[in-house]
């Protein structure tokens, strides 16, 4: 898949070192969805990670790298990632979580405990869940076809106040000039409430008279803005 496709997934948890699990919450079963999604956010006590990180290492998610099952052409894989303080990364990607496999099994068990933490670290809990306050926003952006839409009767256009996306970030050319960069500070205040209103089918009008379409992903706490372009 290309980046601007691949950009636009979370993970299912994310958890940090100084106790913040980072997941998505509900969305509202509206077609065109909301062009932003449901982050929520869980503060634990830092005592947590040492818990977390025994529990990974009880599952096998330490040493080098590793592949469980066979890899299978055009299948996805579900990838666990642990970095450590000292910048060295383990991954263990998993192409069948359902296989009858015990170190897969020890993974499925890690999978459940981490999707509820809430409950499995339920003293260590700090404050309630609350929306994710994101401070970076990953935009990728390409020229609109309103005759490549999938409901094109329910895009609406709006004006685009800053810049044109043309002129921004790192562009990864042909067959589409697709663009990817960086919103922060006062720009992404600028345009937050736009975001807020607008839906997956949103068009942006900007001021070289280019209408727009936007991938919009809020950056997590390590997420670098535009990887693979």
């Amino acid at each position: 898949m290309p980046p601007w496709e691949t950009l636009r997934w979370y993970p299912t948890v994310a958890f940090y070192a100084d106790g913040r699990l980072i997941t998505q919450g509900p969305q509202i079963e509206l077609y065109p969805g909301p062009a932003l999604p449901n982050l929520q956010v869980t503060h634990f006590s830092q005592d947590s990670t040492d818990q977390v990180l025994e529990w990974a290492a009880q599952a096998g998610l330490q040493g080098p790298d590793r592949q469980l099952g066979p890899q299978i052409l055009d299948a996805g894989s579900t990838i666990f990632a642990v970095v450590h303080a000292d910048g060295t990364t383990h991954h263990t990607s998993v192409t069948d979580l359902s296989a009858n496999d015990p170190e897969i099994g020890a993974l499925r068990q890690f999978m459940d405990v981490m999707s509820g933490l809430r409950q499995w670290l339920a003293g260590y809990v700090a404050s309630d869940e609350t929306s994710y306050p994101w401070d970076r926003m990953r935009v990728i952006s390409f020229p609109a076809d309103a005759g490549n839409l999938p409901d094109p009767q329910f895009a609406q256009t709006v004006d685009w106040p800053l810049s044109s996306p043309q002129t921004r970030g790192q562009s990864w050319g042909e067959p589409a000039d697709y663009r990817c960069w960086e919103l922060s500070g006062d720009e992404l205040e600028a345009v937050r409430s736009l975001f807020m209103q607008a839906n997956e089918l949103t068009l942006y009008r900007a001021d070289d008279d280019v209408t727009y379409q936007f991938y919009l992903h809020p950056l997590l706490p390590d997420d670098e803005a535009c990887p693979g372009f």
